[in-house]
């Protein structure tokens, strides 16, 4: 005989999960007590968030579905914006909730609440998550279990949630068979009639581009777009999520493209005659509002593994290839390997004529400038693993714009569709646990960091090397700029009061420094990033520094401003 509890934390190891992320409360008390019967490690943050965004980094970093573990009401609510997130950006995660016991439940009845701490779990989650169980019978466990694991993993990957009522947890059933299932899907393979028209309208194209999307990474493709794009000569331009699956210093790179990216990139998309969009949903910050004058002279090809992404498509797609990206670039390589290309060098002049033209710059004098920390944080960060993680805000756009990013050695986590501040510095914290050999950067905004700052003491209490460097201008800086340029004033988001955020880290046992002069920046930032512990780098910034260029409303992707007139 086996309890639900039981049942759960066997499935944990039978999926081969190294440790759990908990914040723990009376609903999931059972599953805790049975994890540590069985010496199942625990991460515990100092919330909710924590917890969730840990998983969430855990499950990017190692492709593998991790376990997040919070209590009914509060905890599921508290979590809500993390299930979110990793819908939104493809992240594999299973999502166990506590629950009220079943008789306590409100169910259909007219009122508000009938047990305490209890919420509708299911329905809250429903609308950012793959699947959802409310587990009734402690018999469904096993099939219900694998079948999260499998759901999660396979396919475009996402949060799949199981709610447990404590009944279920403590109830014994027999010993049951294993209902293991894997995700191991069956590669979706392009059509190849499909992948000959694309090879057909390359050999006539004069000034093609390369559009990878998140899907590249998800696919485990970013060689094969090296080995496609460098065989063909073909200029590439990446989403902001894709950073790192092409080399951002190499040659054929444009960097990200689109509302806050590179005026280069917006230059080559818009004037080429071939545009390949490989695992990229085209959102409205990579492609502007205008999107029927997107690639107004050229062809689209979009190729992707979620089908509904096509069909829903904000952009015309002259071919819709629905396929896993990495089958098709392997089949594209194949046929492409016996044919001549020139290297489309004219193209490439332009596009190296438009680098000049509108470069990513800055005025290297008066107050310390946020570019200037995160280019001397790049190129101090030689190291042979890089994790950098940041929240969202300027500082988000400034590190894209200004760190290399080549996968998997320089990797790079943000948050994509939810943009959600606070991301950083838990899921840090999580990239550091399951990656220890690597330096972990998490450029992050005053802002952002207060978020969820209390996690400065889970990383204290588990010894994690995470360096944080605060872009402190003392401002919300990206809805501050929005403000101004709308409205010309930015009553909530502009001169905002701050706490001395190294005395804080201070305080929580953290190695600390502070940096406002232009000189100061190389030396501390080296004894930083060497330091073998926790570190935070308060680097105070000009408050007035906007990101620029920037995609308006209502522009093409060719009329960045200031750039365009």
């Amino acid at each position: 005989m086996s309890t639900g509890a039981e049942i759960i934390v066997a499935s944990f190891f039978e999926h081969k999960i190294e440790r759990l992320y908990v914040y723990p409360g009376g609903t999931i008390a059972p599953i805790l007590d049975a994890a540590v019967a069985r010496g199942m490690p625990i991460i515990t943050p100092r919330n909710e968030q924590g917890a969730g965004y840990a998983a969430l980094a855990a499950a990017k970093i190692t492709g593998h579905p991790q376990v997040v573990m919070v209590t009914s009401g509060p905890g599921v609510t508290n979590l809500v914006t993390v299930v979110a997130d990793a819908y939104f950006d493809s992240v594999p995660l299973v999502v166990i909730t506590g629950q009220v016991g079943l008789a306590d439940m409100r169910g259909n009845r007219p009122v508000r609440q009938r047990g305490f701490q209890e919420v509708d779990t299911c329905a809250i989650l429903r609308p950012v998550s793959k699947a959802q169980f409310l587990v009734r019978d402690t018999a469904e466990l096993p099939d219900i279990l694998s079948n999260a694991f499998n759901i999660a993993a396979s396919g475009r990957p996402g949060p799949v949630v199981v709610d447990l009522p404590m009944p279920v947890q403590r109830a014994s059933v027999p010993d049951l068979p294993s209902t293991l299932l894997t995700s191991a899907d069956a590669t979706i393979a392009p059509d190849e009639l499909d992948v000959m028209q694309v090879i057909q309208w390359l050999k006539v194209s004069e000034r093609p581009v390369i559009i990878a999307g998140q899907g590249v990474l998800l696919a485990g493709a970013q060689n094969e777009l090296r080995q496609f794009a460098e065989r063909a000569g073909i200029p590439v331009s990446q989403s902001l999520m894709a950073l790192g699956a092409f080399p951002t210093n190499s040659p054929l790179a444009l960097g990200f493209h689109g509302h806050t990216g590179n005026q280069y990139a917006g230059m080559a998309i818009q004037n080429a005659d071939l545009v390949l969009v490989l695992g990229s949903r085209l959102d409205i910050r990579q492609t502007g509002s205008q999107v029927a004058d997107f690639v107004p002279n050229g062809r689209i090809v979009r190729v992707d593994l979620d089908a509904t992404e096509i069909t829903h498509s904000r952009v015309r797609s002259d071919l819709s290839i629905e396929a896993d990206v990495r089958a098709t670039l392997i089949l594209l390589n194949t046929k492409i390997a016996e044919m001549e290309f020139g290297g489309f060098c004219h193209w490439r002049e332009q596009i190296n004529q438009w680098r000049l033209q509108f470069p990513l710059q800055y005025l290297a004098t008066g107050a310390l400038k946020p570019q200037y920390v995160i280019e001397v944080a790049n190129r101090l960060a030689q190291r042979e693993k890089v994790i950098c993680v940041s929240g969202v805000g300027s500082h988000q756009q400034w590190a894209a714009r200004h760190f290399d990013f080549d996968y998997p050695a320089r990797r790079w986590l943000t948050s994509g569709g939810h943009g959600t501040m606070g991301f950083d510095l838990p899921v840090a914290m999580g990239a550091q646990i399951v990656s220890p050999d690597a330096l972990v950067i998490c450029i992050v905004g005053d802002g952002s960091l207060q978020m969820n700052i209390q996690e400065l003491a889970t990383i204290v209490e588990l010894a994690l090397p995470v360096k944080i460097i605060v872009i402190n201008n003392h401002r919300l800086g990206i809805v501050s700029q929005f403000q101004q340029l709308n409205w010309q004033s930015d009553p909530t988001c502009g001169k905002k009061w701050n706490p001395d955020f190294a005395a804080i880290a201070s305080a929580y046992g953290i190695k600390e420094y502070s940096v406002r002069d232009w000189s100061e920046v190389e030396s501390v930032l080296a004894a930083a990033l060497d330091f073998p512990g926790p570190a935070l780098i308060n680097c105070i910034v000009d408050d007035e520094e906007n990101v620029s260029p920037m995609l308006m409303g209502g522009k093409r992707m060719d009329q960045m401003w200031p750039y365009c007139t």
